[in-house]
This record gives structure tokens, sequence and C-alpha cells, in this order.
């Protein structure tokens, strides 16, 4: 009897690998550059704006209130979603572990493909996702053989009956 392909990989997630601002990806990039148009817009109003609100009372600290604004841009666009992604860790333990499909040594699952509404795959990661809730990581930094990301992609083209997007390389 012909056995289906397996993939196994030992798994220990990090917050880095579901998100880091860093990562060259469309989501940071949008980020990225509605950080940076949300600054320029600020200096832009500031310097045109200078002599007239320092003329009021008080207005010497407008410098220093600009520039705690452009702090908090840059904190709440680019910081905000890994500090959530880091206490959503801290708050689900079980989040660093691996569930499904794979094993590890606390637990072994199996589940059905259509617990997955989509598939998505990086240059870093294989991500499983269940809706707009959550989604299984799987780093291919885990992968012990090179060749079981290939084979990984073909077992999903075979039996993932979602929308999935995966690599060619």
């Amino acid at each position: 009897m012909d056995q289906a392909p397996e993939v196994s990989v030992a798994v220990n997630l990090k917050p880095s690998d579901v998100y880091t601002p860093f990562r060259r990806d469309r989501g940071n990039v949008i980020r990225w550059v509605a950080a940076a148009l949300l600054c320029l817009i600020f200096r832009d109003l500031y310097a045109s704006s200078r002599e007239t609100l320092q003329s009021f009372p008080g207005g010497a600290s407008i410098g220093a209130i600009m520039i705690m604004l452009v702090v908090f841009v840059l904190f709440a666009i680019l910081l905000f979603p890994y500090l959530r992604v880091r206490a959503l860790f801290r708050s689900t333990p079980g989040l660093a572990e691996t569930k499904i499909l794979f094993q590890s040594e606390r637990a072994q699952s199996e589940c059905k493909w259509t617990i997955f509404d989509r598939v998505s795959e990086t240059r870093e990661v294989f991500a499983f996702s269940q809706g707009k809730i959550g989604a299984t990581y799987v780093p291919k930094r885990f992968f012990t053989d090179p060749n079981d990301i290939p084979l990984l992609r073909r077992i999903i083209r075979e039996n993932f009956k979602g929308k999935w997007t995966l690599r060619n390389d």
C-alpha cells in the first residue's frame, strides 16, 4: 500500500516568525510609507505655521509637541502591531507550540484541510489561515531536509481545496 507523502517539522514559534516591522512584505511597506507620509505632512504643517504658532503664549513648546506627534505615529504604525503579536504570545502560551498538521512532544493533531481557508507562503514561513482570527505558522527554518519544502508545496497543491499562494522556487 502506497502511503501519502509526509512532512515532519519540529516548530518552536517565536513572535518574530509571525510579525516583525522590518520584514519586507506588503503590509510593512504600506505601514512604512504611511508613517513616512504622516511625518512629512507634520513637518510641512509645522514649517509653514511655525511663526504663527510660536506667537501664541506657550508656542515655543510646539516643536516638542511635533516631535512627540512624530514619535507617536511611528510607535502606533510600526511598533504597535509587533507589541500586539508579543502580547498574543504571552496570553496564549499554546500559540508557540505546534498544534495542527504536525507532531510535537506535547501534542499530535490531525486536521482535515477544511479547517483552513487559506495557505500562504512567504520567503520565511508557511501560514495556514483559519479565518480572520488566526493562523498556524510554520517557519521554514525548522525544516531539517531542504526537500521537505517542495514536498509540502506539492501536498498543499494536491490536497488543499481553498485559496493558496505558494512560491515557485
